[in-house]
């Protein structure tokens, strides 16, 4: 199933864990509408954008994201996320 054929997670089933939605602004292939979407769809869930960053955020932002999921996790607020 590729990409573009594959049910949003949101469709699949409903998500309860905390959830964070990280989103390069410069992503050609999954536009921030449906970011926003899948965000107003999981409660509690957290948006990230990126600036500057295109699909690939793990490659491209490897050290910001490191420090951007550490924090989620251990429940903090990156001094680095923005929305």
């Amino acid at each position: 199933m590729g990409l573009f054929t594959a049910p949003p997670p949101t469709d699949v089933g409903r998500i309860a864990a905390r959830t964070l939605i990280i989103w390069g602004d410069h992503d050609d292939l999954l536009p921030r509408v449906d970011q926003q979407a899948m965000a107003a769809a999981i409660p509690g869930s957290r948006l990230v954008v990126y600036e500057d960053t295109g699909h690939l955020v793990v490659w491209e932002q490897p050290e910001r994201l490191a420090t951007d999921l550490t924090a989620f996790i251990s429940g903090q607020q990156s001094a680095t996320a923005s929305s």
